[in-house]
C-alpha cells in the first residue's frame, strides 16, 4: 500500500537519493538535476503547484511535481518510483494523485514530457488518457511530448 502525502523538509535527503537511483536505473542520458530542497516548497508548494511524496512501510519510494505554467495549464513531472517499487502500480496511483490536486486547483489541462527512450513512462502516461502532441529535443534528448485535458 501506499501513501501519498505533501513533501516535508525532512524528506528532502531521500528525495534527492530517490532522484538519483531512478535515473542511474533508467539509464537515460537526460539527467535533471535533482530538485533542489530549499526550492521545492517556492517552485511546487506555495499555492500554485504540489510535491507528493509516497511512501510505504516508513520509506519514502515515490515522489512526483506538479508545476504551475499557466492560470489553466499544469506540468506533472518528477515523477519516479524506486526501481524496487515498481510494477505495483504506485507510478499510477502518484500520477492520480497529481491530477487530482490539479484538478482542485483549477487547472484544466496538463502537459508533460518524457524521452523516447522511458517507453514504460509512455506507456503510463497513455493508459491514463494522455495523448502524444509531438517530439523534439530538449537539452539535447529526444523526447516525446504529451497532454490531457481535465474533466
Amino acid at each position: 500500500m501506499l501513501e501519498l502525502r505533501r513533501f516535508e523538509d525532512a524528506d528532502a535527503a531521500a528525495v534527492r537519493e530517490l532522484h538519483d537511483l531512478t535515473l542511474a536505473a533508467a539509464a537515460t542520458h537526460a539527467r535533471p538535476p535533482p530538485p533542489d530542497p530549499s526550492s521545492i516548497r517556492s517552485t511546487y508548494l506555495d499555492g500554485s503547484g504540489e510535491f507528493l511524496v509516497g511512501v510505504t512501510d516508513g520509506r519514502l519510494v515515490a515522489m512526483g511535481a506538479l508545476r504551475h505554467v499557466t492560470d489553466t495549464v499544469a506540468e506533472p513531472g518528477r515523477m519516479c518510483v524506486h526501481p524496487s517499487f515498481q510494477r505495483r502500480g504506485f507510478g499510477r496511483l502518484l500520477l492520480r494523485g497529481l491530477e487530482d490536486r490539479a484538478a482542485e486547483l483549477g487547472f484544466r489541462r496538463l502537459r508533460l514530457d518524457t524521452t523516447v527512450m522511458q517507453t514504460a513512462a509512455q506507456g503510463l502516461y497513455r493508459s491514463a488518457g494522455y495523448r502524444e502532441v509531438g517530439r523534439g529535443q530538449l537539452a539535447g534528448v529526444e523526447v516525446v511530448y504529451f497532454a490531457k485535458a481535465l474533466p
